[in-house]
């Protein structure tokens, strides 16, 4: 999402618009962020605020098939001038800074893509009982027992398999 700031630039400190959001973003064609931002002039720069949300295109951590993930972030970030909008002299920036381009377009993208990122679940999955894959034959154990189960365990482990078994019974 681009925005042209060129003119709350100009304002005074605390001028603010506000701006509804509904793009495609991310790292998927299929990643959705909606949601509303603030843009509030700052003595340096145009703070972004904003409560939103995004439809992610994941992939499950066992098994590997596709999952689509709703999460809701908070956004709260100053985006800085390359450049003063009076005088043209160019500013220093921290190179962590979200800038606004001598074109005076704020690109919203990238801020939105980093807290996407940040807001998805550390281990995504695409239910909570997910069996995964096999790790020798990779078919996805939902789908029914391949075989190699067995073969695959760590026979170290039997004696206490076993007394397990028979604590249930």
């Amino acid at each position: 999402m681009q925005i042209n700031v060129a003119q709350l630039l100009k304002e005074p400190v605390g001028a603010q618009r506000n701006y509804k959001v509904d793009e495609l973003a991310g790292e998927s064609d299929e990643d959705h962020v909606s949601g509303e931002v603030a843009l509030t002039r700052t003595n340096r720069g145009i703070l972004v605020s904003g409560a939103l949300s995004a439809d992610l295109k994941c992939t499950c951590s066992r098994c590997l098939c596709p999952v689509h993930v709703k999460v809701k972030f908070n956004m709260d970030d100053e985006f800085f001038p390359v450049s003063d909008m009076i005088t043209g002299e160019r500013t220093e920036l921290a190179a962590d800074d979200f800038i606004i381009g001598d074109d005076h377009i704020l690109d919203l993208s990238e801020a939105f893509r980093q807290y996407m990122i940040m807001a998805q679940p550390t281990k995504i999955l695409c239910r909570p009982d997910c069996p995964g894959i096999c790790p020798v034959c990779g078919q996805e154990l939902s789908k029914g027992n391949c075989g190699h189960a067995d073969r695959s365990r760590d026979h170290r482990w039997d004696k206490l398999i076993q007394q397990e078994k028979e604590s249930k019974v």
